[in-house]
Parts: structure tokens; C-alpha cells; sequence
């Protein structure tokens, strides 16, 4: 199986070094560990306050990876998942809100309720296998994301051994906060990588920022977009996988239709001001393909590239040019 890649590119050239040294805005930039992946944040402004925004925006981030991680026995998420114990949080509770939202949108193709489907493939440990069809059958009857009530300001189950991983959607509502917690900070002009999911906070100076979309089977990229204060997110099957003993590759994107691997699409990229939403709705274009082209302009707002598994590059009507 493969450790992380980068699924999408930032090409943020640094302002002349003259700049750093007369005191004018300059380009600042930290790198850290987090999410089990790489997290980039560069700004543009004055030293030391943009750095301190940059810092500020890390710390939220360690609070989200702690708060949403439902492998972590501390977190709330895990509590729900083992003991039943209701989501109470404000933040738990909207961000399950807009994912069932995007369930419904999309006919249930994607849902956080594959937890136990991800669990049997073994994509939470470092030896994933392909499943026998009676233990993916048994699975099924747990998923489904009508086994989560969403109501009073909190969310439960109706089957206790229904379980969420929020991996699916978490970073485009890190996104989104690390931005928030940037502007509050003073900073109008920023870029967010997450593991390769990217959010533009206004332009890169007097210009738009400029993000690549990663080829999947190779280092160049497949498109370029120009971006300001949008989000671009991307799902695919090389950031984890494995190769089954018929020499099929099986990634870590579950079809909760079928209780296995998608197939067809090698990426789905999604461009969209909104991280959170961005974010599951590019799960739904790899799992379902062009066939998920309709659904995007039915919600509106969304932008898609797909690169299907034969490099057949496929957009929406609206992507950027």
C-alpha cells in the first residue's frame, strides 16, 4: 500500500527576498505533520503577526484531528462509534448535518457510514485484503446513512452498530476553519494544502492563486486553475491501495452501494467555495463517475475534473478553461 501523495499542486512563487528585508509584505509559509498527511499553510503579510496567524491556524487544525479521529479513544466520535454515546458538539453535529446532506443529494453514494466496510478491507491497518462476499454482505447491513438521526441538536443512531468515519469529509471543514481562523488573524491572502486538498483564501497578491491538478498516474498535472477563494478538492486511488491476487487495484474509496472498492475514475477533482461539501461531493464523482456530472449542476456551485482509470480526462461544463 502507499504512504500519502499530493493530489493537487500550488505553484506560489516567494516574493523577492528585498521584500522579506524592508519590512513589506512578504510570502510566509509552515509545514507540519497532521491528519496522516503533509499540511502547508503559506500567507502573505508582515512577520512576526502572519506568522502567529499561521500558527493560530495550525493549533485549530490539532484540535480538529483530535476532535473528528474516530480511531482515537478520547474523541467524541469513538464514543458514538463503541458506546452509542450521542454527538453533542455544535461543529460534530453540523458537520454530520452536511454530510447526510450530501448523502441525500447524491442517492447515498457517499456516506459515512462505511466505517465497518473500510474496517473489513483493512484500510485502517497495513495489511488490506480483499474481504469474502459473505463478510462484505454482513457489513452492508450495518451502513447506510438513514441510520443517523440528526435532530435536537445532536446526532444518534437507530442501529447501534452503525458506525461513522468522518475521514471522508473532515478536511474540507479543517479547510474551512484554518481560513477563519487566518482572516481573524489579520491575513486576506493565503493558501491551505491539506494533504493535497487545497482552499485559496483571496489572491496571491494582485494575482489569483494558480493550483495544478495532479495527474494519478504520473508527477505532471492535467490541468491548471486559476483560483480565488475557492476550494479544490480531489479524490483518488493512489493515495491508499492495494493490489488483489487478480492483480485489480482496490483503494481505499468504498461504494456503499456495493460494499467494495470503486472502479472506473483514477481522480475526481471538485471546485467549489465551500471545502466542507466540496469535499464529499468529490467522493460521489469517483464513485460514480461522469454519471455524477448531472447531479453537480442539479446542486450548482460545482465544478468537476475527473480522470477515469484509461486517462480519459472528462469536466464539467464549467471548468475553468
Amino acid at each position: 500500500m502507499t504512504g500519502w501523495q499530493l493530489s493537487l499542486v500550488a505553484f506560489a512563487a516567494l516574493l523577492p527576498a528585498a521584500a522579506c528585508r524592508s519590512g513589506a509584505p512578504a510570502m510566509r509559509k509552515q509545514t507540519r505533520l497532521l491528519m496522516d498527511t503533509y499540511v502547508t499553510i503559506q500567507a502573505l503579510g508582515r512577520a512576526p503577526a502572519t506568522d502567529s496567524a499561521i500558527v493560530a491556524a495550525f493549533t485549530r487544525l490539532e484540535d480538529i484531528d483530535r476532535e473528528f479521529n474516530h480511531l482515537d479513544s478520547t474523541s467524541p466520535v469513538y464514543a458514538f462509534n463503541i458506546r452509542n454515546v450521542p454527538l453533542t458538539d455544535p461543529e460534530l453535529v453540523a458537520v454530520v448535518r452536511a454530510a447526510v446532506a450530501v448523502s441525500e443529494a447524491s442517492g447515498g453514494s457517499f456516506d459515512i457510514t462505511v466505517e465497518p466496510l473500510v474496517r473489513l478491507w483493512g484500510f485502517y491497518g497495513d495489511h488490506p485484503a480483499v474481504p469474502a462476499q459473505r463478510q462484505i454482505d454482513s457489513c452492508l447491513k450495518l451502513v447506510g446513512y438513514r441510520n443517523l438521526v440528526v435532530e435536537s441538536g445532536r446526532v444518534t443512531k437507530r442501529n447501534p452498530e452503525t458506525k461513522i468515519d468522518l475521514g471522508g469529509i473532515a478536511k474540507g471543514y479543517a479547510l474551512d476553519e484554518a481560513a477563519r481562523v487566518l482572516r481573524a488573524g489579520g491575513i486576506q491572502s493565503a493558501l491551505i494544502d491539506i494533504g493535497g486538498d487545497i482552499l485559496a483564501v483571496g489572491r496571491k497578491g494582485n494575482k489569483k492563486w494558480r493550483i495544478g491538478v495532479r495527474d494519478p498516474r504520473g508527477e505532471d498535472v492535467v490541468a491548471v486553475v486559476p483560483a480565488e477563494d475557492v476550494a479544490a478538492v480531489t479524490s483518488g486511488d493512489y493515495e491508499r491501495f492495494f493490489f488483489g491476487p487478480d492483480s485489480v487495484r482496490y483503494c481505499h474509496i468504498i461504494d456503499p452501494a456495493t460494499g467494495r472498492p470503486a472502479h472506473g475514475v483514477a481522480s475526481a477533482t471538485v471546485l467549489m467555495r465551500d471545502p466542507l461539501t466540496a469535499q464529499g461531493w468529490s467522493k460521489v464523482l469517483f464513485i460514480r463517475g461522469k454519471d455524477a456530472l448531472p447531479l453537480i449542476e442539479q446542486a450548482g456551485g460545482i465544478e468537476a475534473l475527473l480522470v477515469t482509470d484509461k486517462h480519459e480526462v472528462i469536466s464539467s461544463a464549467g471548468w475553468p478553461k
